[in-house]
């Protein structure tokens, strides 16, 4: 599938298509090796993020699901500040300097310390809670600090006219390597009685293995990214020089964000859209652990089914992109996200959608698919429903982030694509603590798991009404 749809955006009519830098665009390989690095990373933000380490955390090591919620919700507001302070100084230093792959060589490793540390967050330790604040911060700001320079390598390896179709493959493959290390967990440590290389279950070492196994995937996987795709080239500035004229090309960005004034539209429009879709990922397996009690394989079969669905969806919102343009695949995208999480959570254990009578009374099996949904935990038409919801909510986050991440390829100035991304990341980052504090604090008051996931819909209302004020054309670096 995936050397099929490379196929499609490598070919270019006789004669060629310049980048949005004016380059050639790069071979097969070094398209390749930038898309494997959505594959090497996704596994931290599928298995420790949401479905498995979360909900660990949450009815393990705090003990209080409820409660667990809240800190999860604390936890990540302080990963989003220091992302939000930092991303865009970084990005405006790559920009100065001009090589990106030091940068995320250095967060790469950074990163694979900060999973690691997940291994010691044992039940009953009275500083697990601690752990994990510590690796999920570390963890979550080096990888966005990486994924800034990813990003800005996008608009340089491809022409115009297939960025979008990349952004998806890159997206769809991370997606690809999420199910398989989702899989590769099941199948060593979550499902079998007696797990892979002594892991204990008796001390849930089977949920916290998720942390070494995601730094693991992220170090060997990232190999060809760093070995097949080429790099910017240098500027000639050392590093004192390069930093100086960073933090100066940053403030002077943020000042100069009234004469683009459509690039500063889309970035508040996909800062608060973005932070609720993440904030709706990041608490559903939380959410789900408290309504239903599902124990961390069922979170795991439950992620997996939405990964594998996202996958074909995401190449569609590819294709769809470079057919009908970001804007318009942006605001599909998130208003059918939007209505799918106000229906998931009108879903308890006993009413689906607010309107359909369900139960937690096993279901028979009376076909194939039947025995499949029963075999993996789902025997309830209360968890049928919620799962179908999820699902067909899911779908739609991966053609919104990919078109987001395009759509500032087609507007922004290319002799500034890693500053605005670095502004792109500090977007995404800058109120991403705000979401989480909100399911926090309103989960918190209520006592209420569902009150808290659902405030969440503010956040895509908010999004949608500004991505109408946007327009879809190049700025330049000379607008004033």
């Amino acid at each position: 599938m995936t050397s099929a749809y490379e196929e499609q955006i490598t070919h270019e009519q006789p004669g060629g298509h310049l980048t949005v830098t004016g380059e050639k665009p790069t071979g097969k390989g070094g398209m390749f090796g930038w898309f494997i690095y959505d594959w090497a990373l996704n596994p931290y933000f599928i298995l420790i993020n949401i479905f498995v380490f979360a909900p660990y955390f949450s009815s393990e090591v705090v003990g209080d699901d409820v409660r667990g919620q809240a800190i999860w919700g604390y936890v990540q507001a302080t990963a989003g500040i220091s992302i939000a302070l930092l991303s865009p100084f970084f990005g405006s230093l790559a920009d100065a300097a001009g090589p990106r792959k030091p940068g995320i060589f250095l967060f790469t490793l950074l990163a694979f310390l900060g999973m690691s540390i997940l291994w010691f967050a044992a039940p009953g330790d009275p500083n697990a809670i601690l752990l994990v604040v510590v690796g999920v911060v570390i963890a979550a700001t080096s990888l966005e600090f990486a994924i800034v320079y990813h990003n800005a390598m996008l608009p340089a390896l491809v022409s115009k006219k297939r960025i979008g179709a990349l952004s998806a493959v890159g997206y769809a493959v991370g997606s690809l390597g999420a199910i398989l290390s989702f899989a590769v967990w099941l199948l060593m440590f979550g499902l079998p009685e007696v797990p892979w290389f002594g892991v204990d279950k008796a001390f849930s070492e089977h949920n916290r293995v998720v942390g070494p196994l995601s730094a693991i995937w992220l170090l060997v996987f990232a190999l060809p990214f760093f070995f097949m795709t080429p790099d910017q080239p240098r500027t000639g500035l050392n590093r004192r020089e390069a930093a100086k004229k960073g933090v100066a090309m940053v403030i002077g960005t943020i000042k100069k964000l009234p004469h683009y004034k459509n690039i500063a539209i889309f970035l508040l429009a996909r800062m608060i859209y973005y932070d609720g879709q993440a904030a709706v990922f990041i608490f559903t397996g939380v959410y789900a652990k408290g309504v239903f009690d599902w124990p961390t394989t069922q979170i795991g079969f439950y992620g997996l089914i939405i990964i594998v669905m996202q996958v074909p969806f995401t190449l569609l919102g590819g294709l769809v992109d470079d057919y009908i343009g970001s804007k318009r695949t942006i605001v599909g995208a998130v208003s059918l996200f939007a209505v799918g999480l106000m229906l998931l959570v009108g879903t308890t254990t006993d009413t689906a959608a607010y309107m359909f009578a369900v139960s937690m009374e096993p279901i028979t099996a009376t076909n194939i698919f039947g025995e499949a949904l029963n075999g993996m935990g789902f025997d309830t038409s209360a968890e049928r429903w919620f799962l179908f919801l999820a699902t067909a909510t899911g779908v739609f986050a991966g053609p919104s982030l990919s078109s987001s991440r395009t759509m500032l390829a087609r507007i922004a100035p290319p002799a500034m694509m890693a500053e605005f991304y670095g502004l792109y990341a500090l977007c995404g980052k800058a109120t991403s603590f705000l979401a989480p504090l909100t399911v926090a604090i309103v989960t918190q008051t209520t006592s209420s798991q569902r009150v808290g996931l659902g405030s969440v819909i503010i956040f895509l209302i908010v999004g949608l009404l500004l991505m109408f004020f946007v327009k879809e054309e190049q700025s330049t670096a000379h607008e004033h």
